[in-house]
């Protein structure tokens, strides 16, 4: 009888949004009209121009390994990119290019957090971040939040959860599921509410771009050794 599987991968439970676009995209097959409300990305195709770059890199031959930390070209863009939108001055080698958000939030998992320890969490929140905790034989520390919080952390509930096992907050804005966003005040009271416990601020802007009647505020704009997650997926329709 073959081993069974590490305790750590049994612990990760489905994320069921996958299964159900794989059901309705049965239905979709079938025949069945179906509006897709169940996965993360636009409505709407990759952009012409960025498909023609794609398809000129791949005949141009560009199909080696690349720098480990992304192409260096790409990493000077993304630091273009901050300085036009937020008026930041970014190292580009600061700039860590990842196969998806995803390899993103487990290599920070795994620089961040040993066995044990704890990222605080709201809740409700984006359910696969605690399982790249589990990954990394981390956990996490999920915070109930609700309307009068607008589903984000605060310095206040940082500090009612905070416990010795705790080393940083994961938090998104705007916030997935709920789309609440962390203004430049607020982020600047949570991050030195971490600051004052030296814990790790992690902020997932992935959904920077999507937003209405107000621009988001990075991190970045307050706090110079906050992690910051973005990805061209949400915005960029690279999904």
């Amino acid at each position: 009888m073959a081993q069974p599987y590490s305790a750590r991968s049994r612990a990760i439970e489905p994320f069921h949004v996958m299964a159900l676009l794989a059901r309705a995209n049965e239905l979709q097959a079938a025949g069945h009209d179906v509006i897709h409300l169940e996965i993360g990305e636009p409505d709407f195709t990759t952009a012409e121009p960025i498909i023609k770059a794609g398809q000129a890199a791949l005949a141009d031959g560009k199909t080696r390994y690349t720098a480990a930390r992304g192409l260096p070209q790409l990493r000077e863009a993304i630091a273009g990119f901050y300085a036009t939108r937020y008026q930041l001055d970014i190292d580009p080698q600061r700039i860590l290019v990842t196969p998806g958000g995803s390899g993103a939030l487990l290599l920070a998992s795994s620089l961040l957090v040993d066995p044990g320890k704890h990222w605080l969490l709201a809740d409700p929140g984006y359910p696969c971040n605690r399982h790249f905790l589990r990954l990394v034989e981390g956990e996490a520390q999920l915070v109930p939040v609700g309307p009068q919080e607008r589903y984000q952390l605060t310095p206040e509930r940082v500090a009612a959860h905070w416990n010795p096992n705790s080393v940083g907050a994961l938090v998104a804005s705007p916030a997935n599921p709920t789309g609440t966003l962390l203004n430049r005040d607020e982020l600047a009271a949570l991050s030195q509410a971490l600051k004052a416990r030296n814990g790790h601020l992690v902020v997932d802007e992935i959904y920077h771009g999507l937003t209405y009647g107000v621009d988001a505020s990075s991190v970045l704009e307050v706090d110079d050794d906050a992690f910051v997650l973005n990805s061209f997926s949400k915005y960029f329709g690279m999904t």
